[in-house]
């Protein structure tokens, strides 16, 4: 044999460990044979897996879930990890967002209405069926004689009269005045008469209100004063001369405002005192407070020392013994104020006013 035809020695080394290698993994290969199976053939286990479909919900109950974030790995770092997928045939169903809420009306029984009616800051409009309720009534004034009524109060003026009287059976001649000034919250009466070598004044002052006149104080002096001090807010009248005191009722006067009252009475509803109406009114007096009734009688026309005045008669006739009787004749010329006053006392005594001019205060 020549040379040539015996393999290389590295040659025959290396397809023996190829030989060995291949005998090694025929020994150990991990193969599972059940019995009857030949060594060439492997048996395959196939399961089935059963999958049922999602049940379909209705659009409103379909919920969309905030997406939750994730830490992105190294690649999906890359523009092409970024990129959003390729679009499949399958069609993916668009999340519905779920509708809004209805409003919930909420039946309460009547009783629990009317406090929840309470809470509510706006009321719902009644229907046009139903009338809306009507105010409540302002509460009735304690004198139930006493009515709603306009008052016209005369200006600031002067009025002076020629007086004729009788006192003890014996006559006699004075003169008189009364000023009336007012600023339109406050006001001030005088009246004097004077017959020398005597004088008598009375004086009231108070308030305008929308009731007319308030006196807050009356007083009366002849020898001396003797007044009256009206304290509405505990509704009496005391009196400088120790007697008790009296109840105040609701629109009382005093002796010489009742005048003023009585005309601006009159002059803001004139066709409301026809004749045979009656007036009751709360006279207050230096000794005492008692109700004055004035009856209207017909109008007259008076001859006066200033001139002819057409006037409404009003009386205020005596109801007990001592009473006096009061004689007033309202002028619409004089904003309705006193044309002529008569006061006629119980034993015959008498003071008889009448009008003579006019003049500013």
């Amino acid at each position: 044999m020549t040379q040539a035809m015996i393999p290389p020695r590295w040659l025959i080394g290396l397809s023996m460990a190829v030989l060995l290698l291949h005998l090694w993994l025929l020994e150990n290969a991990p193969l599972q044979m059940g019995a009857g199976e030949s060594m060439g053939k492997r048996v395959f286990t196939t399961r089935v897996l059963q999958i049922r479909a999602a049940p379909e919900l209705p659009p409103a109950a379909v919920a969309v879930l905030p997406a939750v974030p994730t830490r992105p790995s190294a690649r999906a770092r890359s523009p092409e990890a970024t990129a959003p997928p390729p679009a499949t045939s399958a069609a993916i169903p668009t999340p519905v967002e779920p509708p809004a809420p209805e409003p919930v009306l909420q039946v309460r029984p009547p009783e629990a209405a009317a406090s929840v009616a309470q809470a509510v800051p706006e009321a719902a409009p009644l229907p046009a069926a139903v009338p809306a309720p009507a105010a409540a009534a302002a509460p009735l004034p304690k004198d139930a004689t006493q009515v709603a009524r306009n008052y016209a109060v005369p200006g600031s003026v002067r009025l002076k009269f020629n007086a004729t009287g009788q006192r003890q059976r014996l006559e006699y001649q004075a003169l008189g005045e009364l000023l009336w000034t007012h600023d339109g919250k406050s006001y001030e009466a005088r009246m004097g008469l004077t017959a020398w070598p005597m004088s008598r004044n009375l004086v009231s002052t108070g308030r305008m209100t929308a009731d007319g006149l308030a006196p807050e104080r009356f007083s009366d002096k002849f020898r001396s004063e003797l007044a009256a001090h009206f304290d509405r807010d505990k509704a009496r009248v005391s009196f400088s001369a120790n007697t008790p005191d009296a109840t105040l009722l609701p629109g009382a006067q005093d002796q010489l405002s009742v005048f003023m009252q009585l005309a601006a009475m009159l002059a803001g509803e004139p066709a409301k005192y026809p004749p045979g109406t009656s007036i009751n009114l709360q006279t207050v007096g230096p000794r005492s407070a008692e109700p004055w009734v004035f009856v209207v009688e017909a109008d007259e026309t008076l001859n006066l020392p200033g001139g002819q005045q057409l006037a409404r008669k009003l009386v205020r006739t005596p109801r007990k013994d001592f009473d006096q009787k009061v004689e007033i004749w309202l002028a619409p010329a004089l904003s309705w104020l006193p044309a002529r006053i008569r006061i006629t006392q119980p034993n015959g005594d008498y003071i008889d006013q009448q009008w003579r001019s006019t003049s500013s205060p």
